[in-house]
Formats: C-alpha cells, structure tokens, sequence
C-alpha cells in the first residue's frame, strides 16, 4: 500500500501546570491533543473541525513543527519530521488574518521571495518566480513592488498564499484560510485554492469553524473534540450519515436538520470541561444528550461503524 504523504501517529501533546512564582511545582497537564491519528494523501484536502480548545490549533502547531510533542510522530513520505531535509520548505502555512502575518515593512514581492532568499536563489530567478506567482494567484506582476496597507483583505490573503507557494511545498497548512475575508470574495479565494491545488498536486490540512467552507473544500474531515478524534469519515459519507452526537451538534447549529443529519435540532448545554481535568469515561457525556451509564465510565475507542467511517461513540456498539 501507498505510504500517505503525510502520517500523524498516536499524536500528543500535554502542556504542563504549575503554581507558585519562585518555588513553581507542577500540579497537572493540559492534555491539549491526546492520542490522535490520521492520514493524508497528496493532493487531497483534510479538514480538521470542532470548537475552540478542541485541539485543532496545537495539532497544526505539532505538523509544523512548531511545538514539539509529548508523544507518538508526525511522518512525512514515512520518515519522522526531523529526518527530513528542507521539512519547512515542504511544509508551510496561510494564518487566519493576512494583516497581521504579513510584515507591513516588506513589500509583496519580498514577502513572497524570502523564503527564497534563504535557500540562496539568484535576484534574476527570485523576479522571475514572485511574477510567476502573483500571476498564479491572481495578481499582476507589477504589484510586487506594494506594500500590504495598499492590497484589500482578500489580496492580503492571495499574497500569503503566493509565499506559500514559493518554495513548492508539498503540504499547506490552512489555518482559517477564508474566515477573515467579506462573504462576497470568499468563494473566490477557494476556488483559487482548489484551483492551485489541482496544477500543483499539493495537500492541504484544513483547519476551520465554518463547516460549509470544509464541506466545498475537504476531501476528508476529522472532527476533534477535548483534544480526541471523536469522528473521522469521507467528507460526504460524514454530511450524509453523521454518527457522532457532537458532530451532529456542530452541523445543526449552521446547517439545516435535513443536511445536519436528523430531524431536531441539537442544542448543546454547559461548558466545554477543562483538558486539565478531562472527565472519565467519554469526554464528551457530560455535554452529550443521549448519554448512558456506560458514557460516564468507559471511554469509547474509535472504531469503524460503516466503511472508513470512524466513531468513538458508545451508540455506535
């Protein structure tokens, strides 16, 4: 079988907690990703969705090597991260808010070459690929020579994306990709993306809240919950048969009963508990409306409940 090109393994990732000023000891973790897998092949999109503390933003942190993990790997073409030469070239990222991740002092056609400049590339091969990219995500050739205050949001974002782009990675983490931007230009800026996707054969790991963005965009979607998968399915398979109470909590707050899988609406109740003290059995009962006995003792395994759907459920068996 084909290695993935990219393998998140057994992932985790626990922050500890201390007390105290000069005399600090640890009293917990944060156990902000706990144990989690999946996969993602080249030139597909992977979304990661759920709500805010679920773990998406710490996940994408361990890919890029920005956080370094308590435990399990992160594996590119099969090999640990920290084998493999020019990781940061192969992998790069586009942030949520493309004013404060691009340097107000940079021109775009600096943004776009730095990464370039660091590889060691001629002045006459940086001028020639900054004006191959612009013309790749929209822009004139000409425009290199502005300053990001001069670019509207969407341009902003078209030029994170060309500085992406620069050093042909293989895998592009999205972080919010399209959140920032007016209604009216973001399907522009994901058809640009699927558009890229398909000339360049790239991977993109999609992080978000806007379930219909993942839905247009994600070949696959992972649905976290506490730091945990709780849902791992097909994109359509998932939007057509939603297994998980959670999942079917996130859809039927945006979407439609009919599309969110069922007939009245999920409202859930209380808070999101603390990762420092995760409740036993399924982290998810002591939100969940259709919990048992069982939910608040034993701790539900991901298991398949229909052909690579994959639910850490209790309902489910």
């Amino acid at each position: 079988m084909k290695e993935p090109l990219l393998r998140v393994a057994h992932l985790r990732k626990y922050y500890p907690f201390t007390r105290g000023v000069l005399f600090t000891r640890m009293i917990g973790e944060v156990k902000a990703v706990d144990d989690i897998s999946f996969t993602i092949d080249a030139g597909r999109t992977l979304g990661l969705v759920g709500e805010s503390g679920c773990g998406k933003t710490t996940t994408s942190k361990l890919i890029l090597d920005l956080e370094q993990p308590t435990g399990g790997q992160v594996l590119l073409d099969g090999r640990p991260i920290h084998a493999v030469r020019d990781y940061r070239a192969l992998v790069q990222a586009v942030f949520q808010d493309p004013w404060s991740s691009l340097n107000p002092r940079m021109t775009a056609g600096r943004i776009i070459a730095e990464s370039l400049i660091v590889a060691g590339w001629s002045r006459a091969k940086i001028a020639a690929r900054v004006s191959e990219l612009l013309e790749h995500v929209g822009l004139r050739p000409e425009q290199a020579t502005q300053y990001p205050h001069e670019f509207s949001g969407g341009q902003r974002q078209r030029i994170a994306l060309a500085g992406a782009l620069a050093s042909r990675p293989r895998l592009i983490v999205l972080d919010e990709p399209v959140s920032a931007l007016d209604v009216s230009i973001r399907a522009q800026m994901m058809n640009l993306l699927k558009d890229i996707q398909a000339q360049d054969d790239v991977a993109y790991l999609l992080v978000a809240h806007d379930l219909a963005t993942v839905r247009y965009m994600a070949d696959d979607i992972v649905v976290m919950y506490l730091g945990r998968i709780v849902e791992h399915a097909p994109t359509r398979a998932l939007f057509d048969d939603v297994r998980h109470p959670y999942t079917k909590a996130l859809l039927s707050a945006v979407l439609p009963p009919r599309v969110a899988g069922g007939e009245d609406e999920i409202v859930l109740t209380g808070e999101i508990p603390s990762p420092l003290d995760p409740p036993p059995g399924c982290r998810f009962h002591t939100r969940c409306p259709f919990v048992m006995r069982r939910c608040t003792h034993e701790e539900p395994m991901l298991r398949e409940a229909a052909p690579g759907h994959l639910v850490a459920c209790h309902l489910e068996g």
